[in-house]
Parts: structure tokens; sequence; C-alpha cells
């Protein structure tokens, strides 16, 4: 949970909390971190000191330093995470291999997510240049790069889309929705809806037609279903450097939105001996 307010991602302000703090002090000289090097003892010195600095204990939500905080604690893991994962899927490995990275990678995603949705008025700039930024001051030079940014970039693009559906979702009738949990982004499922009273239906979202197209032809041809895989309708360009929507442009969009989703829906939940009149 979050509370709504503004907060400027001043990176040098959380630093110095975070490098002043006891938690950090007390985490760099630890008998436990002696084996550990110089790079590793200050990353987990940082991971301790911003976990303890977010300060959600007892109300359960987050200031938006908190956030900040939050979203520091998972930069620690977050590149390494990024690369290994990239070094797994080179090499063939097993999902079961990668479970541990994915996770890290989720659990980020989600602290991203959870910052721009408690402060509305949060620029696209304004947080890809706090996580680079923050990486680069946590991981140092070698963690970064444009190999790093672009990953950032596709993220926060992905969570705009995921933030305009969730907006077109307030217009349309007999529609309810769940926020996907860290679990459910390791399965990739952006959300849940329901339909006129149907089950929970999980929906992978994409930020383009043509990404939508291409990921449904690629699931069929590894034997999985693309029923739940919607493209959001709605173009990079409209959302004007925030991670939002226009009101009036949401409620244009969303009778097509909400046409896919019932497909979606019904395609998921449809019995047997309906399917296999439809594919006759």
């Amino acid at each position: 949970m979050s509370e709504i307010n503004k907060y400027p991602l001043e990176i040098g302000r959380i630093v110095h909390k975070v490098g002043t703090s006891e938690v950090y002090t007390r985490a760099r000289s630890e008998a436990e971190t002696l084996d550990l090097d110089e790079r590793d003892r200050r990353r987990r010195a940082i991971l301790l000191a911003a976990t303890a600095l977010k300060g959600e204990q007892g109300s359960g939500y987050l200031s938006a330093e908190g956030h900040a905080m939050n979203l520091t604690a998972h930069l620690t893991s977050f590149s390494e995470s990024i690369r290994e994962l990239r070094t797994l899927e080179e090499s063939g490995a097993r999902r079961k291999e990668k479970l541990p990275a994915l996770y890290k990678v989720a659990e980020f995603n989600h602290a991203v997510k959870d910052m721009i949705d408690s402060n509305p008025s949060l620029t696209f700039s304004e947080v890809s240049k706090f996580i680079l930024s923050m990486n680069q001051t946590i991981n140092g030079r070698v963690s970064g790069g444009p190999r790093f940014e672009h990953e950032v970039t596709q993220r926060l693009v992905g969570m705009s889309h995921e933030i305009a559906v969730e907006q077109m979702l307030g217009y349309m009738p007999g529609v309810d929705y769940q926020e996907a949990t860290v679990d459910d982004d390791v399965n990739g499922i952006d959300l849940f809806v329901s339909i006129d009273g149907s089950p929970m239906t999980p929906i992978d979202i994409k930020a383009s037609s043509s990404t939508a197209q291409i990921k449904k032809r690629q699931a069929i041809e590894n034997g999985y279903s693309a029923s739940n895989i919607v493209w959001s309708h709605v173009d990079n360009k409209e959302f004007n450097g925030t991670f939002r929507i226009p009101n009036n442009l949401a409620e244009a969009r969303s009778a097509d939105l909400y046409n896919d989703l019932r497909r979606a829906v019904r395609a998921q939940h449809a019995p047997v001996t309906q399917l296999v009149q439809a594919r006759a």
C-alpha cells in the first residue's frame, strides 16, 4: 500500500541518509562481512540501511521517500540479476535455474510500479534518471551502460501501458480487476480481470500490436495458449513523457480494449466443447 504524495527523487539526499545511517555503519563493520570484497560489503550495507529507512512498519504505507528507499534497496541486486538471466538464457538453462534471478527482477519491477502509483506526477525521465544514477552510485559504471539503460527503459514502458490499461478499466461496465503479485509477475501475468462476474482471468499486457502478435505466435509455437496476451491499444507517444494517458483518451480507447479482454476471458473459461467448435 502507498500514500500519495510527490517527492523529488533527489539522489544526493537518499545517498546521504543511507550512508550516514547507523544501520549502514554497523553493517559495514560486521564480522560476517569480512570475507566479502569491498563492493559486496558496501552493497549489503546499502540494502540493509535502505530497507530499514523505508519506514513501512505498522501502517502498511510507504511515504514518497520510503518508496525511493525501497527502490534503492532493490537496486543492490537488480543489475546483477539481469546479467545472470542473460547468461542463463544464452546457455539454455532451465526455468528452475532462472527462478531466483526472475524473482529479484520481479521484486524490482513491483518496487518501481509502487513508487509510480503513489506519485502520479512523476515523469518517465525522472524515474529513469533516478534508477540509472542510483544504480551507478551503488554498483559502479561497470553495471550500467546502454544495455542496462535499455532494460530499464523497456520495463518503464511496460509499466506505463499497464497503468494505461488500469485507467481504461475504470470506463468498462461490469469489469473488476486485481493487480498481479510478484509470483504472478514471474509467470508473465500483469493483472487479472473479471467481466460480468467471470472468474479472475490472468492477462499479459503488451505495449504494441506488433509485439502482441509476435508473443502470441511464439506462445502457440511453444505449445502454450496465447489467449491472455492483449495489446494496450495505446502508442508510446500518447503518454507525453508521463506514465498515464489523458482521461478522454482512456475513455475513447476503452471500448476496443474491452472487446479484447472479453475475448480473452471467454477463451480461457469456455467449455472444452465450445473451444472445439470454435476451432472447427
